[in-house]
């Protein structure tokens, strides 16, 4: 499962990736890339609890971490809350995730204009990712601006996915050259 221990490590939560459109091309976008890790946790969680000293390994060697999903409900599918509660919790008391970047990489059904102040759905999802934002600065990792490909529900949903496939692979190039540099694109 280490998957050669890469430098980014992206744990995609998506319970149905063969009809996925979105996620399928966001991952397509950077899983060839020399230095990542793609791991699709609804493929590799078979048992009832997450092997935390796998997963130790994993996140350790890595040099940034990106959470991958659908926006279900203004979070993420629950199998990435139940990594978080069986790995991140322990990890985020060790040294394994400090200084490292951590990004969402999301998309929505929903277009940009229903994310806003006044919105239909009143927040904006950078504030409806907080928690995120709120574990990472918890565990001592560096929070990164997320990417968001709104509209998969919408006409303009292909071009939405190309232009967040493309800026996508450009933050995960710039995650595996700068190597922890701290830097918040």
């Amino acid at each position: 499962m280490d998957k050669d221990l890469k430098k980014v490590v992206i744990l995609l939560a998506h319970p149905n990736m063969k009809e996925s459109q979105a996620n399928k091309a966001l991952t397509d976008a950077v899983k060839d890339m020399d230095e990542v890790a793609v791991y699709n946790l609804y493929e590799l969680h078979n048992e009832s609890t997450f092997n935390v000293d796998e997963w130790s390994k994993i996140i350790s060697h890595a040099a940034a971490v990106i959470y991958q999903f659908p926006f279900y409900w203004m979070s993420a599918p629950s199998l990435l809350k139940k990594w978080q509660d069986e790995v991140f919790t322990y990890l985020a008391k060790t040294p394994a995730v400090a200084g490292k970047p951590l990004m969402v990489v999301t998309t929505t059904g929903s277009e940009f204009e229903a994310y806003r102040s006044g919105g239909r759905n009143r927040f904006t999802v950078d504030e409806l990712l907080r928690p995120y934002q709120v574990g990472a600065i918890h565990a001592g990792m560096v929070w990164q601006t997320p990417i968001i490909a709104y509209g998969m529900g919408t006409t303009d949903a292909a071009k939405n996915i190309a232009e967040g496939a493309n800026l996508y692979r450009q933050k995960v190039e710039r995650l595996i050259g700068t190597e922890n540099s701290g830097n918040n694109w």
